[in-house]
């Protein structure tokens, strides 16, 4: 396998349940508001960013392409999240399996200085060593695929 491409959306029931609880809990004081026909500007803000956080979190899609170029990894539609690594600025890549929580703080774009990570769910990813020492990790729910590609395009360039 020469390129490989993996779509990944945030959809765990319990992230569902955090998001729909947060907005209606934001949403209290607005119905309370709306049931007594006083309903101020500034009651509508904390509903209105939750509800956007919700439907930001649903439109998310992780994209992670690996082809004779290098990988990319970035959260669409969100230009700004696009991670692109050249074959010649890898030192090493590879998949394996890590702990989420204890070593990125759990899922979604999480790290610090040179170590990041952009994952979605499980705990599998492949892991990016650039040749400055920088740390990428994305995270992926097909490490076979993802690992026959790794080899066929990184040990290619190497040659």
């Amino acid at each position: 396998m020469r390129i490989f491409k993996e779509n990944q959306r945030f959809r765990q029931w319990w992230l569902i349940i955090v998001l729909i609880t947060i907005v209606l809990a934001s949403a209290l004081p607005l119905f309370s508001e709306i049931s007594l026909n006083e309903v101020k500007l500034k009651s509508l803000i904390a509903p209105v960013i939750s509800l956007l956080v919700f439907v930001l979190v649903f439109i998310l899609n992780l994209e992670t392409r690996i082809n004779s170029k290098g990988i990319s990894a970035g959260f669409e539609p969100l230009p700004f999240l696009r991670r692109n690594y050249n074959w010649d600025e890898i030192q090493e890549c590879f998949v394996r399996t890590y702990t989420p929580v204890s070593e990125y703080g759990g899922w979604g774009i999480r790290g610090f200085g040179r170590a990041k990570a952009y994952s979605v769910s499980g705990n599998k990813g492949i892991q990016i060593i650039t040749k400055t020492n920088e740390r990428f990790l994305i995270g992926t729910e097909k490490p076979d695929l993802a690992k026959r590609a790794i080899n066929k395009n990184f040990k290619n360039y190497k040659k």
